[in-house]
C-alpha cells in the first residue's frame, strides 16, 4: 500500500505539464553506499563510488519552487577489507549492487531564477530497486535468495526474505549556474536514507554455521561468514546470535551529479498577467 501511494504521488508530479515552464536535464556523476560495510574512513568510502546517471524533468510553479521527476541508475558497493578495523577485517563481507530509482522532488531555488547563479536545496521519496551481490570463487553469486541471515528458514520464521524494491527519502542542495538563454549547469549532492538495512545483504547476527547449512544450504552457510577465508580455509564454527551487523541504523546512499539542463519553450514562464515584465531565465 505505502508503495502505491508513493508511485500515485510521483505521477501526481507529470500531470498538468506545460512545456512554457518546464525543463528537460541529463546528469552525470556518482553514486556512493554508506552502510553496515562502510569503512571507518571516508576516503576509503569514495574510493568505492561508481559512475552513476539521471534523466529528468522540471516543472516550475514560480521563480523559487518548482518539482522534479527524475530517473536515476547506478552501482553502489561495500568491502570489509577497505576498513583498518581489525573485527571489520575479519568480518571479510563484501558486496556490489546496482541501484535503479524513480524520484519526486520538490526543489528551492534559494535566490530565484533570475540569478546568473542560484543555490538550491531539495527533498521528495524515491522509489528503488536493488538486489546485492557478492563475488565468489571466480562468480557474483545473488544473496536475496540465499537467506544469509537465515531468511526462510523454518527455524526463523520471524525472518523473512527482504524486498529487492524500496522507499527511501531524498534530500540534497546544489548550485545552478544560467550558460546561455536556454541552458544551464547545476552540481548536486542528494542523499537518499532508505527503509532497510538489507541493500548491502548484513543486518542482524549470524546463523550458526552448521544451522545454516541445514536450513538453507551450503552456499549460503559459505557466504553468511566469511571469516574463515580470512583466517583460513576452513568455515568457522561460529554459535548462533553473535553480531553480524547493525540493524538499528538503516543503510543509504548518496548520488552525486553534474546535470545539463535545456529549458524548453525558453521564452518567459513567470509573465504575469498584468503584464509586468519578470525575470527570464
Amino acid at each position: 500500500m505505502k508503495k502505491l501511494v508513493v508511485l500515485l504521488s510521483l505521477l501526481f508530479f507529470i500531470s498538468n505539464i506545460y512545456a512554457q515552464k518546464s525543463e528537460l536535464g541529463i546528469g552525470l556523476g556518482f553514486s556512493t553506499y554508506y552502510g553496515d560495510l562502510s569503512s571507518d574512513i571516508l576516503q576509503n568510502d569514495l574510493k568505492q563510488s561508481h559512475p552513476a546517471i539521471q534523466v529528468f524533468y522540471n516543472y516550475y510553479m514560480n521563480q523559487y519552487l518548482n518539482t522534479r521527476i527524475a530517473l536515476g541508475h547506478g552501482t553502489i558497493s561495500g568491502d570489509d577489507s577497505y576498513s583498518s578495523r581489525d573485527w571489520q577485517l575479519k568480518r571479510n563481507l563484501s558486496f556490489q549492487s546496482s541501484i535503479t530509482e524513480l524520484s519526486g522532488i520538490a526543489e528551492f531555488n534559494i535566490l530565484g531564477i533570475k540569478h546568473l547563479i542560484n543555490p538550491f536545496l531539495f527533498s521528495g521519496v524515491n522509489m528503488f530497486h536493488y538486489n546485492p551481490k557478492t563475488y565468489y570463487k571466480g562468480e557474483w553469486i545473488y544473496l536475496q535468495p540465499l537467506g544469509t541471515e537465515g531468511q526462510g528458514s523454518y527455524l526463523h520464521p520471524d525472518r523473512r526474505k527482504y524486498s529487492l524494491t524500496d522507499i527511501s527519502l531524498v534530500f540534497g542542495g546544489g548550485m545552478k549556474i544560467k550558460i546561455s538563454h536556454s541552458l544551464i549547469l547545476s552540481l548536486e549532492l542528494g542523499w537518499r536514507k532508505t527503509n532497510t538495512d538489507y541493500i548491502d545483504d548484513v543486518s542482524k547476527d549470524y546463523v550458526g554455521y552448521s544451522e545454516l547449512k541445514r536450513t538453507n544450504g551450503e552456499l549460503a552457510a559459505n557466504l553468511a561468514d566469511r571469516t574463515g577465508e580470512y583466517n583460513g580455509p576452513d568455515p568457522v564454527s561460529r554459535i548462533s546470535g553473535s553480531q553480524r551487523g547493525g540493524e538499528k541504523v538503516q543503510d543509504y546512499y548518496t548520488m552525486s551529479f553534474v546535470n545539463f539542463v535545456y529549458i524548453l519553450n525558453s521564452g518567459n514562464p513567470f509573465k504575469r498577467r498584468n503584464k509586468v515584465s519578470c525575470p527570464r531565465f
